[in-house]
């Protein structure tokens, strides 16, 4: 496979002080290098940073209130931030990203020139050993450090030798990384300068870097004191060789399309294929029946269902006045580009407020238009349509991970996806033996005699003809009739299994007396044959690290046939549960008509009632986390 070179460009500049005006002249210097990695020291600035205006940068920002330092890392890098590593005393952010095929730990970093002490150096240099060994453990491929560290030395061509700089130097002897500047100065003043805007590189990253070298061409915006004194960005390129795979992605993915099925003739391919295969192999396993099953579903589908291209949604909403807003939100990005100014910079984002407010305006008249006259019912499933139409989806990249006790860090897609089965689907809580010991003795024995009653002795209301039943009758038609009915199919994605619920509810007999016949098997085997579930995990808001897997949530779509057996026997053993009154009246979630928008109005009346009687009223709210 033929291989190219790629570059990533980064740069690492002492700013001295963000301003907006020197926001703007970034967002213009990284636009027109494409930079993709952006170290910035001394930024003293409490509030977060935001250089993203057109790069589409995630910045990230630590270290004191009067200095401070930021990282901004390119989207497509998957930046991800690594807050542990930090310390609230030094100047130093760290940001895992992948560049090309390896994740590297990056970080930017400053210290203050003390000229009476080392102490600072010193612990800025203790904190980034820690990084590196952490990496180490982690298996990530290298770190490299963009910093103003204000050391001088004639080891990297500055003019004198300061103590920081011999600290400096033997740190990097000892730790055997490497440590490389321009042959310039870059810092500038009216009477000479220093070389103290340097980067340490870790691991394999060091075959990596291309020599740094200083762009001093109509940079004079990007420090005060310009032009007689201030730091030059200094950039380096990260190289790797990228494999150049031909070009095979289509425009748009091809499905199925629902509304376009001959159900007719899918139903009466599928009924007579079960119908006679019932005939013909009346004794199979449930795992033979379900994959016979299966394959008649999806051999229908390819015949009977046509397919149809996914594309971007149009927008009903849209008007006139929408397009000459949008031509001009345009216009103005282009200037605001080409003459990176605060005066085009303010036309720009005026274009883009109007543009924004009219947006938004038509999106209210349009969203009016269509819930006039709509029930409950109807609006519920319009609100439904439109989230999923026009609302921007979160990025829901999953970056390393790490197990709980942080010894080991994850990077591939094979290892997340192990961390993330063990923590969520293996079970191992259970083994953590910290329940309630009385609430679990009577679980116990409450399954003890269910089993030993062997589920004979225990009447039910089933919904089967047969009236009162017990928990292991048979299952019959009726009851997966029911099952069936319940099932919702509007807005349902297929399973695992490309089974979808409009297909089960196209079934006829045949397919009907196969289902009764598979769920049967497996009451009475106590196999399981639905073991594939399709999960997508999104992050959770506001956490401090999304290294652990628990700042993720699952999503699981599980097999749609083994829903359908799970509902019939949920059924059973609710009204098993219903006749022993073993439910308590105040349960409101998980039961049938009722939810927990219950429990809010009966907490608002009570607190109705305190207020009208003069009284104090004290609510404990629980949240149980797994």
């Amino acid at each position: 496979m033929d291989s190219e070179i790629t570059h990533v460009p980064m740069c690492q500049i002492n700013i001295n002080g963000l301003s907006k005006h020197v926001e703007t002249a970034l967002d213009h210097f990284c636009d027109t290098r494409d930079i993709k990695i952006l170290a910035l020291q001394e930024v003293k600035q409490k509030e977060a940073l935001s250089i993203n205006i057109i790069n589409g940068m995630s910045t990230y920002s630590a270290g004191l209130d009067s200095l401070g330092v930021s990282l901004s890392v390119c989207n497509s890098l998957k930046p991800q931030h690594i807050p542990q590593l930090e310390d609230l005393e030094i100047n130093i952010v760290y940001v895992a990203a992948m560049i090309g095929p390896k994740s590297v730990l990056l970080a930017s970093a400053y210290c203050n020139p003390d000229t009476k002490s080392t102490l600072g150096l010193t612990k800025l240099l203790a904190n980034i050993k820690k990084a590196w060994d952490y990496c180490k453990k982690s298996n990530i491929a290298g770190m490299i450090v963009l910093g103003d560290f204000n050391a001088r030395s004639t080891m990297w061509a500055d003019s004198i030798n300061n103590p920081r700089g011999k600290v400096l130097k033997e740190f990097v002897e000892k730790e055997n990384c490497e440590l490389s500047a321009p042959e310039t100065n870059t810092f500038v003043t009216s009477n000479g300068g220093s070389i103290i805007d340097l980067s340490l590189s870790f691991g394999e990253v060091i075959r990596s870097i291309c020599p740094p070298w200083i762009d001093d061409v109509d940079v004079h915006q990007l420090f005060t004191g310009a032009p007689q004194r201030g730091h030059l960005p200094v950039i380096r390129h990260f190289s790797y060789k990228a494999s150049t795979k031909p070009n095979n992605k289509t425009l748009a993915q091809p499905v199925f399309n629902y509304n376009s099925a001959n159900w007719a003739h899918w139903s009466v391919y599928v009924n007579s294929f079960l119908k006679d295969y019932l005939t013909e192999k009346p004794e199979q396993s449930a795992e033979e029946m379900y994959t016979i099953f299966l394959k008649t579903i999806n051999t229908a589908s390819e015949m009977f269902i046509p397919h149809k291209r996914i594309c971007k949604h149009s927008k009903p909403y849209w008007s006139d006045n929408l397009t000459s807003l949008s031509n001009n939100l345009r216009i103005a990005l282009v200037d605001f580009k080409s003459k990176s100014t605060p005066y085009y910079k303010k036309i720009y984002e005026s274009a883009k407020e109007v543009f924004k407010n009219a947006l938004v305006k038509e999106k209210n008249n349009w969203v009016h238009e269509q819930l006039e006259g709509l029930n409950t019912k109807d609006s519920i499933m319009f609100w439904k349509r439109y989230r999923r139409y026009f609302l921007a989806e979160d990025e829901n990249f999953i970056g390393s991970l790490s197990n709980d006790d942080d010894t080991n860090v994850a990077h591939t897609d094979a290892e997340k996806e192990n961390i993330l089965y063990d923590t969520f689907f293996s079970g191992r809580h259970l083994d953590q033996q910290d329940f309630d010991e009385t609430h679990y003795t009577k679980i116990k024995e409450e399954v003890q005699y269910i089993k030993e009653a062997n589920f004979l002795e225990i009447p039910l209301v089933s919904c089967s003809e047969q009236g009162e039943g017990n928990l292991n009758d048979e299952i019959v038609l009726a009851e997966v009739k029911e099952s069936i009915e319940a099932q919702n199919s509007a807005n349902k994605c297929k399973d695992g299994d490309s089974i979808h619920p409009k297909m089960l509810k196209r079934l006829g007999l045949g397919g009907l007396n196969f289902l009764v016949k598979l769920f049967n098997k497996c009451l009475e085997s106590g196999s399981w044959p639905w073991s594939k579930s399709l999960v997508t995990f999104i992050k959770k808001q506001n956490k401090a690290s999304y290294l652990l897997p628990s700042s993720y949530r699952p999503l699981t779509i599980s097999a749609y046939v083994g829903k359908l057996f799970e509902r019939i026997l949920e059924r059973r053993l609710r009204s098993y549960c219903k006749l022993g009154d073993t439910i308590d009246d105040a349960q409101e979630g998980f039961m049938p008509n009722r939810n927990t928008s219950r429990y809010l109005y009966k907490m608002l009346s009570s607190l109705e009632e305190v207020r009208r009687q003069k009284m104090e009223a004290f609510i404990l709210f629980l949240d149980f986390e797994k």
